[in-house]
């Protein structure tokens, strides 16, 4: 009999501990404890800052220093380079420098949003993550990688299995052929407990066509 207690101890412990440590089972439950490790403050949707980017292109094109502002609070974004300076604000745009289209700036807007919020923009309406999650074996390292299929796009996600770091993601213009990017996160920047990849270095993948790298080199707070 006291063997038999001293069992059901160890399985209510056990359960207990298996409860409490949460483990991921569904893609939303990875991609929620990825948000757990680059947000855990919940700052994301509230963020007002400036990321300051050095571009690497492919040899024969010069490197490029600009900067975006963004308040997410107001879905606005400001956006500055050499020779291009203009805000975004909900759907409204203002140049005042440079010239630009109503809506490439939009798209622009959308693009910084979503990449550089990523992966608490997946938390967004209307997103679709799909339930399964496989393991996949990328320049040697084993990820985590969950599937979103968008309207137009394919997009997987990899997720370092300890930490649940988002490592890189790729997406697919065309998935039955393959024709797409891929993209590797290295490094990160941290501002107020939000941890946001350093290095983006994108490219094709259907050929190993290098496209480009995007250095975070600063964030600034706006306040």
């Amino acid at each position: 009999m006291k063997h038999h207690l001293l069992g059901l101890y160890f399985l209510a412990f056990l359960f207990g501990c298996n409860s409490n440590s949460e483990i991921p089972v569904t893609g939303r439950d990875y991609i929620l404890k990825s948000i757990a490790y680059h947000d855990p403050k919940g700052l994301w949707k509230e963020l007002k800052a400036t990321f300051v980017i050095q571009d690497s292109l492919p040899a024969g094109r010069d490197s490029r220093f600009y900067e975006f502002s963004v308040d997410n609070s107001q879905n606005k974004l400001i956006y500055k380079i050499e020779g291009l300076h203009y805000i975004v604000w909900n759907d409204s745009v203002q140049v005042f420098e440079g010239e630009i289209e109503k809506e490439r700036a939009l798209r622009m807007r959308n693009y910084y949003q979503y990449l550089w919020g990523l992966p608490m923009k997946l938390m967004d309406e209307g997103t679709k993550i799909e339930d399964s999650v496989r393991m996949e074996t990328v320049n040697g390292v084993n990820y985590h990688v969950v599937r979103v299929p968008y309207e137009k796009d394919i997009w997987y996600f990899f997720l370092e299995p300890e930490t649940y770091r988002m490592a890189g993601y790729k997406f697919y213009q065309d998935e039955p052929n393959l024709k797409g990017e891929i993209i590797y996160l290295d490094g990160e920047e941290e501002f107020k407990g939000l941890k946001i990849p350093k290095n983006r270095t994108w490219y094709r993948t259907e050929t190993p066509e290098f496209l480009g790298t995007d250095k975070l080199l600063e964030i600034k707070s706006q306040e």
